[in-house]
């Protein structure tokens, strides 16, 4: 009895405090005017001391709402709804506090501004359906911070230690400034120039696709977020600038300058650098990255039988050379307006690049064919590289009157590229006796040309949603290469006694052309409120050639038929598609499917043989998602489509250029099908400040263009293609996420699962390969005014199987550590430092262990007033551990390599950065 009556006692203290612990507040939201109950008012409760969101509510249909449980502290209540001023009140609660706040009268914002002039200090944070809003000076920032500072203090965002932002758990690749690119959308840019006291508001909301901000139809849940800062009045207008020079006085140096200028609508910048230590640098990324203008690519598979929509002309121009010691130098310019009271807009990016680069390599692989045979290859190789190229895009833009608009956008480029290399390799097989040595020496030269547009067309009508969209997308692409190459192979026999030699000496011409003209309809009406349709009619037409001819030097550039051909084709494509959406207010609906008419002509004019072919491809898909709570959702779907082989797999001829490897088009090739079922769950909940999504998918292929090979004896392999079935994969993932605004702490747990079964044909046998692979990445950062402190972890798993074979049990695992951090020091000076683990453990493949761990560190000053110079020592790779090494686990293969790395430096360096507004600050 006493005992039981002590557990009761205990259990009393310890849980009768926590009971009594609930404070409430609650009221009624009225409209003083109309007397009528205000349902679905935003209620927001703050944290005073700290402005961190604590709990967000709607009223009931009967304008009424109660926040419950509430902790001791000092908040403020804000309370909104459209058209009406907002209502605040700081509100100081104890343990018991029992808050009524009774009838709340609701001002109309137009009778107060009739009446006096109000002045109300915002709220921190808003939120009005998926767009959330900070108050940029309710997040206190030391001076002289930018953008990244104040991005880091905003409850829900995470930027890393390489500036790359998460939202809501979701990545952010646009970062607008006033809603307009600021120099392009890329987020490094605004980050790191934009001063933090300029920023009146930023804004975060799901990005849409082209289609659903015209239309409103869902095409997919949202994976990425958007950012847009909003300015004050006084900081619109200004300037940004940095110059950056660094070097070890000897061999390695890293150099760059931007300068931009911005004033309203207009947009002026250009942007040079140049460095031998990598392909990156602040100045690169912060302008590098410039493309044109946005738009939805009408895409048709090599031979035109298939066709798609590809939101976003998002390619890059990748004058970069292959791996090894870079020299890069890249360069360009941007300008972008608008007139007439926005009704006229141009935007123009220019870039050039001169880059080179130098690479050594070794390599040795392990293989097994059906018979049970095991190669042995080892190899080393040299290559210089040279790639010099120039692009300009833009668009022009044309506001017709209030509910139409025109739009032309353009891309051109044109690339010379050179190269020269050496490579020798010796194979054995598993008896230690040598199959075949190689030696090969060789250059080339290459030019490519390209232009791309779009001509679109935009009308709305005074029937919300309805509206008629039109493209038109012409596009021609030239390329030329010729490549000398004196290639000598020996082949030995059973014993390892060599053969005759086999020497070729070659001048392979290789020229290829496209061009095309592509035009789409779509015609969006709402059937209902919540039911729409969607139709459209596309076409493309494409003459393509590919003339690959091979000479014999020896011979006197004498053409070789049997290595030779010239391969045209032409096609046209009708294309119907309609989607129906019924959106209701949990959850959206979308079905619909894609009618594909090809006709094509392959002329094989060497030999004087032609193929048509007719036929219609089918590509249906549905999806269903559903709404979980205010920023979270739920989604299936299922989505079909025909895939064509490429050209390069359609044209019939023998490519050799060393008897060991040969490679033949199969013209008889079918179509493929790609089936693919997902499904996406994410949330995210403001005030806990916790997200979560995961996803799940399943993709099989009938009748996938696969690879058929034969090997012989010697290790000679010849490759053509086939249809097969038995192509499939299984994909899950997902992460979750905790943030501790108060003690700026931000974790992560992230994880992966893939599996994949490719299907080939090896020496007359069906080989299956199978891939699975595993990762946990968990994440722990926390950021302050003074120091900083960043931890990732990335965990690897893989297995691969083969079914004529497996070299050794087909397993590896990896593990690989990075830990960052900085600190702030007095006198304006910060020590940075960083190690990166990578831990490869010995396996049944691989006997020694590769561990490595790179120790990267800088110590920087800042000078002048606002600290806009910056003196800066740097160190990579302290402890000299640096290595260019990789290696692979695939079924019946294994392979290791090595390549040419940049080894330990020290750069002494200085950066200036001048940023400033036109308008001076206002004085208070």
């Amino acid at each position: 009895m006493l005992k039981n009556l002590l557990t009761v006692f205990i259990l009393s203290v310890l849980f009768l405090p926590a009971l009594a612990q609930k404070a409430n507040i609650k009221g009624i939201v009225v409209d003083t005017v109309e007397k009528r109950n205000l349902s679905n008012s935003s209620i927001l409760l703050i944290n005073s001391k700290d402005s961190v969101l604590v709990r967000d509510a709607r009223a009931k249909g009967n304008g009424e709402f109660e926040l419950a449980n509430l902790k001791k502290g000092t908040y403020t209540l804000v309370i909104t709804y459209p058209k009406m001023a907002d209502y605040i009140r700081d509100i100081q609660l104890s343990d018991s506090s029992k808050f009524n706040l009774g009838t709340i009268a609701m001002d109309n914002k137009a009778t107060l501004l009739n009446e006096v002039t109000i002045k109300a200090q915002k709220q921190a944070i808003r939120m009005k359906g998926d767009t959330i809003t900070y108050q940029a000076d309710s997040f206190a920032v030391k001076p002289h911070a930018n953008l990244q500072d104040l991005l880091r203090r905003l409850p829900g965002i995470e930027v890393d230690k390489n500036g790359a932002i998460k939202a809501g758990g979701k990545d952010v690749n646009t970062l607008l400034v006033d809603g307009e690119e600021f120099f392009g959308d890329d987020p490094l840019l605004a980050q790191k120039y934009l001063k933090a006291n300029a920023v009146n508001e930023v804004e975060v909301y799901d990005k849409k696709s082209k289609n659903e901000e015209l239309t409103g139809i869902k095409e997919e849940d949202s994976k990425e977020k958007v950012i847009n800062v909003k300015l004050k009045e006084n900081a619109k207008n200004g300037y940004i600038s940095t110059t950056e020079a660094s070097s070890d006085l000897n061999k390695y140096r890293n150099l760059g300058a931007m300068a931009g200028v911005y004033k309203g609508k207009l947009k002026v910048a250009a942007f040079g650098f140049n460095n031998n230590i990598s392909t990156e640098s602040k100045t690169n990324n912060a302008m590098s990255r410039l493309k044109g203008d946005e738009y939805d690519v009408i895409e048709v598979g090599d031979d035109g039988s298939s066709v798609m929509i590809s939101y976003g002309n998002n390619d890059d121009d990748d004058f970069r050379p292959g791996g090894g010691i870079p020299n890069i130098t890249t360069y360009g310019a941007h300008f972008s307006n608008k007139w007439k009271d926005n009704k006229l807009g141009m935007k123009l990016n220019f870039k050039g690049a001169d880059n080179s680069s130098f690479n050594e390599s070794t390599s040795r692989n392990e293989s097994l064919i059906p018979n049970g045979t095991t190669f042995l290859s080892q190899g080393a190789s040299r290559e210089e590289n040279r790639t010099t190229g120039q692009s300009l895009r833009g668009s022009t833009e044309f506001k017709l009157d209030s509910l139409s608009n025109l739009k032309i956008s353009f891309g051109a480029r044109q690339q010379h590229s050179s190269s020269g290399s050496f490579s020798n390799s010796e194979t054995k097989n598993g008896r230690g006796i040598m199959v075949n040595s190689n030696n090969e020496n060789g250059d080339s030269n290459g030019k490519s040309e390209a232009f791309n547009g779009n001509i679109g067309y935009v009308k709305k009508f005074k029937t919300k949603g309805r509206i008629l969209t039109v493209d038109l997308q012409p596009e021609n692409n030239r390329n030329n290469n010729e490549r000398n190459s004196l290639n000598q192979t020996n082949l030995f026999d059973s014993t390892g006694v060599m053969l005759t030699p086999d020497r070729r000496n070659y001048l392979n011409d290789d020229q290829s052309s496209k061009t095309s003209l592509a035009s789409r309809i779509s015609y969006t009406e709402p059937l209902s409120k919540r039911l729409s349709l969607q139709a459209g009619y596309s076409f493309k037409t494409i003459r393509s050639s590919s003339k690959k001819y091979t000479y014999n030097r020896d011979l006197g550039n004498q053409k070789i038929d049997s290595l030779s051909n010239f391969f045209e084709f032409n096609n046209f494509s009708n294309v119907g598609n309609a989607v129906l959406q019924y959106k209701g207010k949990k959850f959206t609906l979308r079905g619909g499917t894609q009618a594909i008419q090809t006709t094509f002509h392959l002329d094989d004019v060497d030999r004087n043989r032609q193929v048509n072919r007719s036929y219609i491809n089918w590509a249906p898909e549905t999806s269903l998602s559903y709404k979980l709570g205010r920023s979270g959702s739920i989604s299936a779907g299922y989505n079909g489509s025909t895939n064509q082989p490429d050209i390069e797999q359609l044209q019939p001829l023998r490519q050799v250029n060393s008897p060991l490897y040969t490679l033949i088009g199969n013209p008889n090739l079918r179509p493929s099908f790609n089936n693919n079922f997902n499904l996406n769950i994410n949330t995210y909940q403001q005030k806990s400040e916790i997200f979560a999504y995961s996803y799940l998918g399943y993709n099989f292929v009938q009748n996938a263009v696969a690879s058929s090979t034969t090997v012989d004896q010697s290790n000679k392999t010849v490759t053509t293609f086939v249809n097969l079935n038995g192509g499939k994969s299984l994909y899950a993932g997902g992460s979750i996420g905790k943030s501790f605004s108060k003690i700026h702490l931000n974790t992560n747990m992230g994880f992966n699962y893939n599996y994949n079964q490719d299907v080939s044909i090896l020496n007359k046998e069906l080989n299956k390969t199978t891939r699975s692979s595993m990762s946990l990445r968990p994440r722990i950062s926390i950021y302050h005014d003074k120091f900083s402190l960043e931890y990732n972890v990335s965990l690897n798993f893989s297995k691969s199987r083969s079914t004529i074979g497996t070299v050794n049990d087909g397993k590896n695992f990896r593990h690989d550590h990075e830990i960052s951090g900085n600190i702030n020091l007095p006198y304006s000076t910060e020590f940075n430092t960083s190690v990166s683990l990578s831990y490869q453990p010995a396996n049944a493949s691989f006997a020694r262990p590769v561990n490595i761990a790179i120790w990267n560190a800088y110590l920087s000053k800042r000078m002048l007033k606002a600290e806009e110079m910056e003196i800066r020592a740097s160190i990579s790779d302290i402890l000299g551990q640096r290595v260019g090494y990789n290696r692979y686990v695939n079924g019946n293969s294994i392979g290791e390599s090595t390549n040419s790395f940049i080894p330990r430096y020290v750069l002494i360096g200085v950066v200036y950065n001048l940023n400033g507004n036109f308008v001076k600050n206002e004085k208070k």
